[in-house]
């Protein structure tokens, strides 16, 4: 009984209160985050990957809060993440910079830090904000990222060139590889002279012989 009577005591309610603001300042903090990411998205967003940008802000704080200012926990904690193996692989880096945006928000929470958390919070979402409004006003609607696959004993430039010489103001091969099929798969990325014939060029790259799964995105 007396237990609980010290647990009911002034000083640990007010700790826990504090704890709890934390969080919640975290996760309307992951909401913002996410609402920048969807609004600067060119794609529809993973609902998974949204949702554990919000849960990665919220257990960050709640991390730098156990860790406090204890080396020997924040060892601990190292070594207990670290049996932790991620299987899912991020393919765009812009991505990437959002986990590391909704981490290092999290850690200014839980460092006591919350006119830090909510600055940085707002300020990096405006400049996001202001880089895609950018990009979508100046940016070069000729330019894209092409895929297309040929047969070993047909992959030269000879048999793709004329095609590229008719369409493009400009073109560097990014990559190319071999797939299981025996397929050549090469990477472009191409700037149209005239981006409104981007489906005649994709056409007529489609309908050379033996050229198979040609892929063109905007970037």
């Amino acid at each position: 009984m007396h237990i609980f009577l010290d647990f009911l005591t002034l000083p640990p309610l007010l700790t826990l209160g504090a704890d709890a603001l934390r969080v919640l300042l975290s996760f309307a903090l992951g909401v913002f985050i996410i609402n920048i990411y969807q609004w600067t998205h060119a794609k529809v967003p993973q609902k998974s990957f949204t949702d554990t940008l919000i849960i990665l802000c919220m257990l960050i704080s709640v991390v730098m809060v156990v860790i406090g200012d204890s080396i020997a926990r924040a060892f601990s904690l190292v070594g207990a993440l670290s049996i932790i193996r991620f299987r899912t692989a991020i393919q765009d880096p812009r991505d990437i910079g959002f986990v590391f945006y909704a981490l290092a928000v999290g850690m200014a929470v839980g460092a006591g830090n919350p006119s830090v958390a909510i600055l940085a919070t707002f300020l990096i979402g405006i400049i996001i904000l202001c880089m895609y409004h950018w990009h979508q006003r100046f940016g070069n609607d000729n330019e894209f990222s092409l895929e297309f696959c040929l047969p070993p004993e047909q992959a030269s430039e000879t048999l793709y060139s004329p095609v590229f010489n008719k369409y493009l103001a400009h073109e560097r091969l990014l990559e190319r590889r071999i797939k299981k099929s025996q397929q050549v798969e090469l990477t472009f990325r191409v700037r149209l002279a005239n981006s409104q014939e981007w489906l005649a060029f994709f056409n007529e790259l489609s309908g050379i012989e033996n050229v198979t799964e040609v892929k063109m995105d905007k970037e």
